[in-house]
């Protein structure tokens, strides 16, 4: 029996990638550790070394994190100290104990930084330039993973993931915060307009189904030491994912930027490539973005209704 750990496993894809291993696999065996249920400190070297130590993982998927780019810039501190001292525990508890096991190091596409839209899409070769707090520690992290590939000999691979978007993702996320008001507006005929950010910022959306058979596919064919965009190669504006909900339900609204919503510095466009990963392990996404806004505003009917 593989015994897979799950950092964060109380979280969006967490808990989608745990029920995928439910519905698919018969000889795994999965823990999980998260800061609601069941909780644990990753900031607590003691827990984490006596997790390693009863669980003895094969596979190790590293979610969990302060994922919010909004809020590292309200609390860069704690989103530093959070985002990377967690996952140099985990690695470092693996040293110690000389377990062997593969870590998965789940990034993000906010390490690339404002980028050339002449550049696009970016593979993984293209320079990173973490432009928040956020995505400075999250550079730290696919750093310290390469360290610990060269100089302890870990079995590591990181992704630098792009936006993902589905069911039960909380509405402070761009995606889910539109869909849900469209649904609000269809259940309780409010006044038909969408609040959101910048519509004009673009970006690659890929379907949480998508993202949990990426990582599925670099646990089993990902090489040690290698960084992977998970991605579907596609841009959207902001604004585009409103007028594609407006024609899914039929519902003309009107958009309204609010300031408040503003990043103090944003990345215009960001959209990656998909083919290291593809030639590596075969992955590529199929689920088109239709398919995902339907999913995400269903979603919200229903739990609203």
């Amino acid at each position: 029996m593989k015994k897979i750990l799950i950092t964060g496993i109380s979280g969006f894809v967490g808990e989608y990638y745990s029920q995928f291993l439910q519905n698919t696999t018969k000889d795994s065996i999965i823990h999980g550790v998260s800061r609601s249920k069941p909780r644990w400190d990753l900031l607590d070297t003691i827990k984490i070394n006596q997790i390693i130590e009863e669980v003895h993982p094969d596979y190790i998927l590293h979610l969990a994190a302060f994922s919010s780019v909004a809020e590292s810039w309200k609390t860069p501190l704690t989103s530093f100290l959070n985002n990377t001292n967690a996952f140099l525990n985990i690695i470092e508890a693996v040293r110690i104990q000389e377990i062997n096991c593969k870590v998965l190091s789940v990034g993000s596409s906010e390490e690339y930084g404002i980028v050339k839209e002449t550049d696009l899409p970016l593979p993984e070769k293209y320079p990173i330039s973490p432009a928040n707090p956020y995505a400075v520690a999250r550079v730290a992290q696919e750093y310290l993973a390469q360290i610990y590939v060269s100089g302890y000999n870990l079995n590591i691979c990181c992704t630098r993931s792009f936006n993902h978007i589905g069911p039960g993702q909380k509405d402070h996320f761009v995606v889910s915060s539109i869909a849900k008001q469209f649904a609000d507006i269809a259940l309780h005929n409010n006044d038909p307009v969408i609040k959101i950010g910048a519509g004009s910022i673009t970006r690659d959306f890929i379907d949480i189904d998508d993202v949990v058979l990426a990582y599925d596919a670099i646990f089993r064919q990902g090489i040690v030491g290698e960084t992977y965009n998970v991605c579907s190669g596609n841009g959207y504006k902001i604004s585009d994912i409103v007028h594609f909900l407006s024609e899914l339900t039929g519902i003309p609204v009107k958009i309204e930027q609010q300031k408040d919503l503003f990043r103090s510095v944003d990345n215009p466009i960001l959209i990656g490539s998909y083919k290291k990963l593809q030639d590596h392990t075969g992955w590529k996404p199929h689920i088109p973005i239709q398919e995902s806004l339907k999913k995400v505003y269903n979603y919200w009917y229903e739990r609203l209704s």
